[in-house]
């Protein structure tokens, strides 16, 4: 059988003391009556006071967590933020970079399709030598716009920011009046290719969870 617990600020035992004080006959007896119920009181409020202390532990415990898990959580939002900017930052040093490659290749289009008219006018014939030149610059900053393409890349950890990348990319390619339609195609499909190629990557990482 489970003991009653008595309760300690019950207004019933103040009133059962001083009744028994009462009813003690003699200075003697009243003084160790008093002085015995004093000492069970001083270990009731040791115990209390062991108690408050815990739980006042363990309250103090629980918030330190607490600002903990918040400290760590705006801790991670601001990294990403911080990388997120970074990924902006790089996305548009590429895209001046690239505007800058297709505004040169416009310049050496209209350069050589200048001098073809210059050659008919007077009579003669395409100069193969610098067709050839032409057509070797036009593929080497081809490659290098792919290259840097494939460079903007690497900060992306996330597939928000991946998909984000692709979309960016193919409006550029789409808006390129520069561009035959087999080279749009090709273009497109080399956006692509990254893409899945980048997007298989992120998947095998499990601290990458893509929102459904």
């Amino acid at each position: 059988m489970r003991p009653t617990t008595p309760d300690i600020f019950d207004e019933n035992r103040v009133a059962y003391d001083l009744a028994s004080l009462a009813n003690k006959h003699g200075l003697l007896s009243q003084h160790l009556a008093v002085h015995r119920k004093q000492r069970y009181r001083d270990k009731e409020i040791a115990l209390i006071n062991h108690w408050t202390g815990f739980y006042n532990a363990g309250t103090d415990m629980i918030k330190s967590k607490t600002e903990l898990l918040r400290s760590r959580n705006e801790h991670l939002d601001l990294q990403c933020e911080t990388e997120e900017k970074k990924a902006q930052k790089e996305a548009a040093i590429a895209k001046l970079r690239a505007d800058a490659e297709q505004h040169n290749l416009r310049h050496d289009k209209a350069a050589y399709e200048r001098q073809d008219l210059e050659g008919f006018a007077k009579g003669g014939h395409f100069l193969r030598e610098d067709e050839q030149k032409l057509s070797e610059a036009q593929q080497q900053r081809q490659l290098d716009a792919r290259w840097e393409l494939s460079e903007s890349l690497r900060p992306l950890q996330s597939l928000i920011e991946l998909q984000r990348w692709r979309k960016q990319q193919r409006n550029q390619i789409l808006k390129d009046r520069s561009l035959r339609p087999e080279e749009q195609s090709e273009d497109l499909q080399f956006v692509d290719d990254l893409y899945e190629q980048k997007h298989a990557e992120l998947k095998v990482d499990t601290r990458i969870f893509e929102e459904q």
